[in-house]
């Protein structure tokens, strides 16, 4: 068992082995493994309408950009910062642009959700991010970029990781939008954001934070 830090709440090791942690955990498992299957679905629903393998891709990874920021950003701030530390620099290059690299990079989100609590591990208060802020490219940036901040200088020290270099930053979350419309259609488009899972997810995370 990790041992506790200062930075530590009090009892939170003690929550271990409890029952509110164990389901806590197969939650979030269960959620994120939904998120990968609908990333999935989205894709080949594309891929049946006409689009390309490319733009099938950067379709379902763009429906789901903000779900699966939000479920991100609720994680990290459930497990002990070294574990986040350790997560962020073993995740994917500049996963924080597309949070989509994520879905095929198991077992990394498992294990953090694996070591994730029912209550905040490092930080006083849990502001709930907007679905809004979360699928906006600037908006999302400067939400997780204030994260690291409230990591100390180690989790500053790794922006370039999780951004990639400062020219870039901003840049590809938004773009392909009109090739991916054309290829996948309008109607299309909007029958499966419908179908999203942005209301399971969110309001699953909503419930354990009232």
């Amino acid at each position: 068992m990790a041992q506790p830090t200062p930075e530590d709440p009090p009892g939170l090791l003690e929550m271990e082995t409890s029952p509110q942690t164990k389901n806590y955990r197969a939650n979030r498992l269960k959620l994120w493994q939904l998120l990968q299957q609908k990333h999935k679905e989205s894709r080949e629903t594309a891929i049946k309408h006409g689009a390309t393998e490319a733009a099938a891709d950067e379709y379902a990874s763009r429906t789901l950009r903000g779900e699966i920021n939000i479920f991100i950003d609720e994680l990290l701030t459930h497990t002990r910062k070294l574990e986040v530390l350790n997560f962020i620099m073993a995740a994917p290059r500049e996963w924080g642009l597309r949070g989509e690299l994520l879905l095929g990079a198991d077992p990394l989100v498992p294990s953090l959700i694996a070591r994730s609590y029912p209550v905040a591990a490092w930080v006083d208060k849990i502001d709930a991010l907007d679905l809004a802020v979360a699928a906006d490219a600037k908006g999302w940036q400067a939400w997780l970029g204030a994260r690291l901040d409230a990591l100390g200088e180690a989790g500053r020290a790794a922006s370039e990781h999780v951004f990639g270099a400062v020219e870039h930053i901003g840049k590809g979350l938004g773009e392909g939008v009109g090739a991916v419309g054309e290829g996948v259609g309008r109607a299309l488009m909007i029958g499966v954001g419908v179908l999203s899972i942005g209301a399971v997810v969110i309001g699953g995370i909503w419930v354990l934070r009232r």
